[in-house]
Parts: C-alpha cells; sequence; structure tokens
C-alpha cells in the first residue's frame, strides 16, 4: 500500500469508528428519554393520592436503563411540576411536566365494594346526568335522561369477588381489580347477556384508591330539627357528624337547601319508606362513613327506601335489603344486595361532580392528567 491509501483506509477506520459511536449514543440518549417519559407515567400514578406518599414509586430499573423523579412542586391550585431523569448507557435526560389534578367525584360506578360485590337478589343499574334534570327512562319523552355508566366495581381479582346469585341487568361496565388476565374469572355467574358495556368485564389498570374518612374539626353534631318528619340539612353548616347509631325510620324525610356532608362514626340503618337526598340534584347530599374503634361498620338500607345521593364508606359493609332506588352511588369496603335494587349514578355524566374540592368526598382522590405543553428536554 502507498501512504495515500493507508491514509485513506485509516480515514475511513475513524469515520467508522466514530460514526458507531455517534449511533450508540444517539440510541442511549433516545432510550434515557424514554426512561425518564416512564418515570412521568409513575408520576401520574403517585399524584393519584397526592397526600399520601408512602407508597410512591421515585425510581425504577428498566431493560435499557433506570430512571428517578424528584418530590413533585405545588406550584398552583392542584398543580404540580415534575422533574424526570433517565439514564442509559451514560447518557441522562431530564423531563420537566406539569401535572393538572381533576377532582373526581364520587358518582364514578353505580356500585362499587373494595373486597366483593354480591347480588342475591334482583338489580338494575343505569345512569343518568342530575345537571340535565330527573332520572326518566321513556326515550320518548322530551326529557329522557338515562344512559349506560352504571358501572359496577371492585379492587377483588379474585374468583367471586363478585358474585351474582340472584339477577343484575348493568347497563354499564363491570370493573375488577387489576392484573387481571381473564376478568370474567372474577365474576361467579357472569352472563354477559345482561352486561351492556364494551368490554362487558375490564380489569382497571390500578386500584382504585379508597383513603378512609376523616371527620374534620368543627363537624356540627346535632341534627337538624325534625318537622313533620322532614330534617333539611343547612349548606351554611355543611358538615354534619351525628354520634352513635343513627336510624332512619320509615316515612322520615331527610333534605338539603344545597350542598351537605353528613359523617357517620357508627351504625346507620334506613327503614322501609325514607326518602332521602335532594331529589332534583343528588350530587347536594353525601354520607360518608367512618369505622372508629371497630374492625367492620355495617350500614343498612331496608325496605322501599328512594335514596337521592351517595354514600362513601371504605370501611363499611353496606347491606341492601327490601326495595330501594339510588339515585346516585354507593362505594363500600364490600356491598351485598338481597333485595331489589334501582341504581342510577355512574361515571361523570351519571350523577356529576360531588363539588370542586381539591379532596372531593374528603377522600383525596385525584386524576392527574398531562395537558400541553408538558414536557421540555433538557
Amino acid at each position: 500500500l502507498n501512504p495515500s491509501e493507508v491514509a485513506t483506509a485509516s480515514d475511513f477506520m475513524r469515520r467508522s469508528m466514530t460514526e458507531s459511536g455517534v449511533s450508540r449514543r444517539s440510541t442511549a440518549q433516545q432510550d434515557a428519554f424514554f426512561l425518564a417519559e416512564a418515570a412521568l407515567d409513575r408520576a401520574a400514578l403517585n399524584l393519584r393520592t397526592p397526600d399520601e406518599t408512602s407508597d410512591d414509586v421515585t425510581a425504577g430499573t428498566l431493560p435499557t436503563g433506570s430512571y428517578t423523579m424528584e418530590t413533585p412542586q405545588l406550584i398552583g391550585a392542584l398543580q404540580y411540576e415534575v422533574t424526570t431523569h433517565g439514564t442509559s448507557g451514560g447518557e441522562s435526560r431530564h423531563v420537566e411536566a406539569l401535572f393538572q389534578l381533576t377532582p373526581q367525584s364520587v358518582f364514578q360506578f353505580a356500585l362499587f365494594g373494595d373486597a366483593s360485590v354480591n347480588v342475591s337478589g334482583d338489580a338494575q343499574t343505569d345512569s343518568y346526568n342530575s345537571s340535565q334534570g330527573p332520572y326518566e327512562d321513556d326515550p320518548a319523552s322530551p326529557d329522557y335522561n338515562k344512559g349506560q355508566n352504571g358501572d359496577v366495581g371492585t379492587n377483588g381479582t379474585a374468583a367471586g369477588d363478585v358474585t351474582v346469585d340472584g339477577s343484575i341487568f348493568i347497563e354499564g361496565q363491570v370493573a375488577v381489580g387489576p392484573g387481571v388476565d381473564d376478568p370474567t374469572s372474577v365474576v361467579t355467574g357472569y352472563d354477559p347477556a345482561f352486561i351492556t358495556g364494551d368490554p362487558k368485564v375490564a380489569s382497571q389498570p390500578g386500584a382504585f384508591p379508597l383513603p378512609d374518612v376523616v371527620i374534620p374539626e368543627g363537624c356540627e353534631t346535632e341534627l337538624p330539627a325534625s318537622v313533620q318528619n322532614t330534617r333539611t340539612f343547612s349548606s351554611a353548616v355543611g358538615n354534619y357528624c351525628p354520634p352513635g347509631t343513627v336510624t332512619i325510620n320509615g316515612g322520615d324525610t331527610w333534605t338539603a337547601d344545597g350542598p351537605v356532608k353528613i359523617y357517620f362514626a357508627g351504625d346507620l340503618t334506613v327503614n322501609g319508606n325514607a326518602t332521602i337526598g335532594v331529589v332534583n340534584d343528588p350530587t347536594k347530599m353525601l354520607f360518608l362513613l367512618t369505622a372508629t374503634g371497630s374492625a367492620s361498620l355495617q350500614q343498612e338500607i331496608t325496605g322501599s327506601t328512594a335514596f337521592y345521593g351517595g354514600i362513601y364508606g371504605p370501611n363499611a359493609f353496606i347491606d341492601i335489603a327490601g326495595d330501594a332506588e339510588i339515585f346516585g352511588a354507593i362505594i363500600a369496603g364490600s356491598v351485598d344486595l338481597s333485595g331489589t335494587l334501582d341504581a342510577g349514578g355512574g361515571r361523570p355524566g351519571g350523577g356529576g361532580p360531588v363539588d370542586s374540592n381539591p379532596r372531593p368526598v374528603d377522600t383525596g382522590r385525584h386524576r392527574a392528567s398531562r395537558y400541553p405543553p408538558a414536557r421540555r428536554p433538557a
């Protein structure tokens, strides 16, 4: 080889090595960016419960590298700035994102039992939009107001966590706990003909968060006076927390002049022929059930009861017997239906939001969503 040929071969080898190095570095940079993006997805899950950080995952390792995230910074009303880092092959990339938290409604499901839902009676669930007026299921009516978001759900993942021994028609979907390959295996007595959703049974991407109910300070312990068997709760008071066991007798009416929350630390029994809530707007009355000094809490709704509102009790066992109409939602530790139930509630578009408080129904549940412009690679 003459000197020029040697130089040409040497240049070619250097160029090849340089290009190979650039290619490897480019791949590593891209992988690092994707890892930082993966950390954002993890941050979105963490922010579902922004006030509870003990179970947050802030770092992880994937086949292409690793990621970490910094503590989210509150920068505005329900707005968080999150910075994440991805590392792969010696290369690092950093991503900043803004998350806007949207308060969720307690009316996400018509019926939800954290551990289980057991139906041994007759039930039908559907939905309606209370902001558009009262429930109306006649398609010929100009006031027709009915939807198919009357979902039934559980965080359970084992066979029988949803059991249908009676009959139930669900105008909506059945949602079971996360990570179930065959969601229908969780539903004992499953019959696809009686579920309208698509898919009819689905495994949730993550467990539905159910933080405990905390009774606020300054809560009013005295119930409003009964006038001709009617108690009218005041939105000016807002929060009520009657002590001990509470029984709503047949023929009684509980209503409100605006949004109220009623906290129960003991047993609650609703007897037949009672009417509860605000007929024209079920979002105005919310029952919050907490078990103080007790491993289990049983609430019973019996007889021909009409309930217009939401019931949230993450540690409660709720038993529905007799004939009941629920215009709203029931979310509990477990639900046992042994009577006849018509439930109209479900996702937004069903009952609507409880309120715009950053801690909806005092449970700290939020939906985290990124909104553009969300990311700027460093």
